[in-house]
């Protein structure tokens, strides 16, 4: 396996590429000062997520978009300071419910697919490095949607390309014909209430269906401040903070993590010193290999059937054995009193996973560590992407053809029409033979009978 370690970007790495980022930038810049060359476009501070205060987590500014749509609804302040008890059992009209109806059609999703591939190909060629998340966000923005349903759309067309590949068939008529359908029943609603038709999609808006809304905190104002000047300054701040967040950025690139090394400490480099030094004292005292009743491990062999006749058969792989070591001293010494117990800190937290395969022991890959019990938190957008991203990085480092982007139409499974088609135009074809090769068969006898 090579050690492609140096690929990845460590935490201190994170740090240096944040330091180059020069804060005293004008906020109203185009330009990304994120020091990673395929960064090209600087995006914009969106919706962050409305459950990170309560997850404690680092608020991501690019967790929605902003909301941008011709949809004439009320505010999220509007709809949180409601009334909570009504004469009506529902709303007046799709403004006060704060509800808008949208379709994702076929053609705006091809158009995503479509952004997709020319990017990462423009990446390429041009920086030999690519990331999957940056141009999630890109398109994100782009389509006003949010990176989890950009992933889910271009792995969705991915598996259509590769399904038609395989011989499985997507009814394009039936997809065609929901789309209209869906895009009828929007249209009768609006018309209803006699409302707008935004007639585009849009993603639900915050502060309705649970989806963030105002919090329940109070804040304590001298009547000596301006309240409405102290809003604009927050909202001002709050704009920058978000910004900046995005600057310092640092995308995560495609790598194939099956060729990466997973992160161990001192002892999982010496339990491996150690047993490579064990293999070569073990085969000074190895038994030899002429020997097949002392060999523990047979080699290849032969397979007699009912009818004698031998088919040699290779000895099937042996098995991998994964596992993980845990300093005990070490964990008492930052603090920690039980294995099961606390969590250690970011810039503690190790893999620590060995290998053995083959009768050779290694540090496991950051693939392998994703199979085990003991695996990271996975990031929901790669996790979504996976298969897309897996494609990409076998064309790139295999040389992999059509298993990703769009596959030749020469490739695809054939829809029941065009194979209708088809045979109807070969039985016409096969039919006007059989009518030519009569005529010539009566002309013929014709001939024959004015010899006569």
């Amino acid at each position: 396996m090579m050690n492609l370690t140096q690929r990845i970007q460590t935490k201190s790495q994170f740090r240096k590429l944040s330091s180059k980022i020069n804060l005293k930038k004008s906020l109203n810049s185009d330009k990304p000062p994120n020091p990673q060359p395929f960064v090209k476009i600087r995006l914009k501070p969106g919706e962050s997520d409305p459950l990170s205060k309560i997850n404690k987590t680092t608020p991501n500014p690019l967790y929605r978009p902003r909301w941008r749509n011709k949809a004439q609804i009320i505010s999220a302040e509007d709809f949180a300071a409601r009334p909570k008890v009504s004469f009506s059992e529902q709303f007046d009209s799709m403004h006060d419910a704060m509800v808008v109806l949208s379709w994702l059609d076929e053609g705006k999703r091809q158009d995503v697919y479509q952004m997709y591939l020319q990017i990462l190909v423009d990446q390429e060629k041009e920086f030999k490095t690519t990331s999957h998340e940056y141009v999630m966000r890109v398109i994100g923005e782009k389509f006003n949607l949010t990176p989890k349903r950009v992933a889910a759309i271009v792995q969705n067309c991915h598996d259509e390309e590769q399904a038609a590949k395989d011989g499985s068939m997507v009814d394009d008529k039936m997809a065609k014909y929901v789309d209209a359908k869906v895009k009828e029943h929007i249209d009768n609603a609006y018309m209803a209430y006699g409302e707008i038709n935004p007639n585009e999609f849009v993603e639900s808006p915050t502060g309705v269906a649970d989806i963030g809304g105002s919090s329940g905190e109070v804040v304590r104002v001298e009547d000596l401040y301006d309240v409405d000047d102290l809003e604009k300054k927050a909202v001002l701040r709050e704009q920058g903070e978000a910004q900046l967040l995005i600057d310092e950025k640092v995308y995560i690139e495609d790598v194939d993590n099956t060729m990466v090394n997973s992160n161990a400490n001192s002892d999982c480099r010496k339990l491996v010193e150690k047993a490579a030094d064990f293999e070569d004292i073990r085969g000074q005292f190895a038994r030899e290999e002429s020997d097949k009743i002392e060999s523990s491990l047979p080699d290849n062999g032969f397979i007699e059937d009912e009818n004698g006749d031998k088919t040699e058969t290779e000895r099937r792989p042996r098995w991998k054995y994964v596992a993980q070591t845990i300093n005990v001293r070490e964990q008492k010494r930052l603090g920690k009193k039980s294995r099961r117990g606390a969590k250690l800190k970011t810039n503690q937290m190790k893999d620590n996973t060995l290998v053995e395969e083959d009768g050779k022991l290694r540090i496991a890959s950051v693939a392998e560590v994703a199979q085990t019990a003991w695996k990271p938190e996975r990031d929901e957008n790669e996790f979504i992407y996976q298969g897309v991203k897996a494609a990409w990085l076998n064309r790139q480092h295999k040389g992999d053809k059509y298993g990703w982007g769009r596959v030749p139409d020469s490739m695809k499974a054939k829809q029941e029409e065009e194979i209708v088609k088809e045979a109807e135009s070969t039985e016409e074809s096969e039919a006007g033979t059989d009518v030519d090769a009569e005529k010539e068969t009566s002309a013929t006898t014709d001939d024959s009978k004015d010899e006569k």
